[in-house]
């Protein structure tokens, strides 16, 4: 088989230039995919989506399989490269979320349209267009050389925006068709500058609920007063008592097993640009929580846990009732380090000990992960960045937010490194869901200099 040097000296210009070469059948072909719904959340689009996917696959070359568990199927694609060559797995998603209410979008939000440079659409930059710009990087080196400069495995995800629910089993199940060096992760955004970055983790999450019950039916405040006991106080006290009026968690053992940022996290951290008051004034906001007081705002989101009321169900505010249940949706974003049911079982005794009366479920459970920023692979990722748009991307340890990074690093026990490609503003999971073509014609091209880098 051919190396990646010499093929990088048999292709027949640049990636760049073969990208632009072609770039109005690279949008077509993405509105083309991004017009099939594929909602996980509400089947619409299902099975029919699973099979453009894999049509996808096909056309970039690879081997398709599908992998059918208990939820909505996995689309893997296969290739061989130069033997000795490294084998990374391109990690993605094919399902969407959501439309939502219809008359907040400009258009139609599955007939992509393109205006002012972007394509509209559900899916465009969440996570149709990232994938789809690792595909037609794979498509050009077949039409072109008819090889690979590395072994390449994509995993395309039908579940990640209901949670992946099923993919640590799937992968345990199949264990053998993802025997990689590397996992490459394209979601998320640029950062918010507009710099194009590397990322090397996320904050894991666990879901909680937490309840309490009344009388057997909603009951006149003026006639039950006084007599029978309201579950809305039941559990907004039982709220109050996991953090103190200062905003410091009162559970035990909180933040036990965290593991601390390394110099060179911090580091990467402080280089990265930051204008705080404009982040919070885009937020309506004049200060951060000063319960974290001495944190930057990048340790906030990334060497600390959360707790977070995410909303609280109970009564009628335009009737004079006692309640007869009261629920409140909590999570907790996990830092590198610390174990889902560990929590949960630490905040459920804490619950026991000082609010007996409510009950607390665990809805689901994601570990956090964390690749070191000191590992082999990234310098290869930045040059495959910086060839094509001339400048160094920012380096980030993690983010905040959550995706099933943990079955890369905990079940397969390899580096995973996040290649975001969609720009900042690209409203995922909201209206107007959109991706800069400009942003996407580069991302061709650097998925196709990573395979070059990765290889050489």
């Amino acid at each position: 088989m051919t190396d990646a040097a010499t093929i990088r000296a048999q292709l027949p210009a640049t990636p760049r230039e073969l990208v632009q070469g072609c770039q109005d059948e690279l949008i077509a072909g993405l509105m083309e995919y991004v017009s099939h719904p594929s909602v996980s959340a509400t089947g619409e689009g299902f099975p029919a989506a699973t099979d453009v996917a894999v049509e996808e696959v096909k056309r970039a070359g690879l081997t398709p399989s599908v992998l059918v568990g208990k939820g909505r199927p996995l689309v893997v694609g296969h290739r061989a490269g130069p033997a000795g060559a490294p084998h990374v797995l391109l990690y993605g998603h094919y399902d969407v979320q959501p439309a939502g209410p219809r008359e907040r979008w400009d258009s139609e939000p599955f007939t992509p349209v393109l205006r002012d440079g972007r394509i509209w659409g559900r899916g465009t930059g969440d996570n149709k267009g990232q994938h789809y710009a690792h595909l037609q990087a794979l498509r050009l080196f077949d039409e072109h050389i008819g090889a690979l400069p590395c072994t390449v495995t994509v995993l395309l995800d039908g579940e990640e925006e209901i949670g992946s629910p099923t993919l640590a089993d799937t992968l345990r199940a199949h264990r053998d068709l993802f025997d990689c060096d590397l996992v490459v992760w394209s979601d998320r955004s640029v950062h918010e500058s507009g710099e194009w970055c590397v990322s090397h983790g996320v904050r894991g999450m666990l879901q909680l609920r937490i309840g309490a019950t009344g009388p057997s039916r909603p009951l006149h405040s003026g006639n039950f007063g006084n007599v029978a006991p309201n579950p809305a106080w039941q559990l907004v006290q039982a709220l109050a008592s996991l953090k103190d009026p200062s905003g410091r968690v009162l559970v035990e053992g909180f933040d036990d097993g965290r593991e601390p940022l390394s110099d060179a996290d911090r580091a990467a951290f402080a280089a990265l640009p930051l204008n705080l008051q404009e982040v919070l004034g885009d937020i309506g906001l004049t200060e951060m929580d000063p319960a974290f007081n001495g944190l930057s705002f990048y340790e906030r989101l990334a060497d600390r846990p959360t707790l977070t009321i995410n909303g609280i169900t109970t009564g009628d505010v335009d009737r004079t009732i006692i309640p007869d249940t009261a629920e409140a949706g909590v999570d907790i974003r996990l830092t590198a380090g610390q174990d889902p049911q560990t929590v949960f079982e630490r905040v459920a005794a804490h619950l026991r000990a000082h609010a007996p009366e409510v009950t607390v479920t665990m809805v689901g459970g994601v570990p956090a992960s964390r690749t070191s920023i000191d590992n082999p692979h990234t310098p290869r990722v930045a040059r495959a960045i910086s060839r094509v748009t001339g400048r160094d991307p920012l380096l980030i340890p993690a983010y905040g937010g959550t995706l099933p990074d943990w079955v890369f690093t905990g079940i397969l026990g390899v580096p995973s490194i996040g290649l975001p490609l969609a720009n900042a503003d690209q409203a995922n999971h909201a209206p107007n869901e959109n991706l800069r073509v400009d942003y996407f014609l580069d991302a061709t091209a650097i998925c196709m200099e990573l395979l070059l880098e990765l290889g050489a």
